[in-house]
């Protein structure tokens, strides 16, 4: 991915208002380690815990799209190993996090919203790329998909939230 500036970062958001987008804090530093290597970049916010961000696409192509997402509460985090809807692993070193996003347009202000388990350090797109153990491995020699399964379901999440 493409890592954008600040400012399209904020123009690029789908669920969420101006004021929201302008208040949000990027992580530091910006862009991200290795942040070529990644389907998609997601960070919670520093300044707010509750709110965290992810953004797909690229700047480059004009198909950047980003979405504010909601985490649970301190006292509702519970540490569990859940398995992330996204990379499909349960390799996080914190677990994963239902994350919600409010819809985009009158459904998102009216209350409606999507739901996923994710990585808690938005890590999936290296597991994803990780190489596999032997016990993982097809016998009978199938190519890996695993990036390409991933890219499908953030783009699915990006479709239900936008609606």
């Amino acid at each position: 991915m493409d890592v954008p500036d600040p400012a399209a970062l904020r123009r690029a958001f789908i669920n969420s208002s101006r004021s929201r987008t302008a208040s949000m804090s990027l992580p530091t530093p910006w862009p991200p380690p290795r942040a070529s290597e990644l389907d998609f970049v997601g960070w919670i916010d520093p300044k707010a815990p509750l709110r965290a961000y992810l953004a797909t696409g690229s700047a480059a192509g004009d198909d950047l799209t980003c979405v504010e997402l909601r985490l649970p509460s301190a006292s509702a985090r519970a540490k569990r190993q859940t398995m992330c809807d996204l990379c499909q692993t349960s390799d996080a070193p914190d677990g994963s996090l239902l994350m919600v996003a409010p819809r985009s347009g009158a459904r998102g202000r009216s209350g409606d919203t999507v739901g996923l388990y994710i990585c808690s350090d938005f890590g999936c797109s290296l597991r994803a790329r990780r190489p596999l153990k032997e016990h993982e491995r097809s016998v009978t020699g199938a190519p890996d998909t695993r990036g390409e399964a991933l890219r499908e379901r953030v783009e699915a999440f990006v479709a239900r939230v936008r609606g």
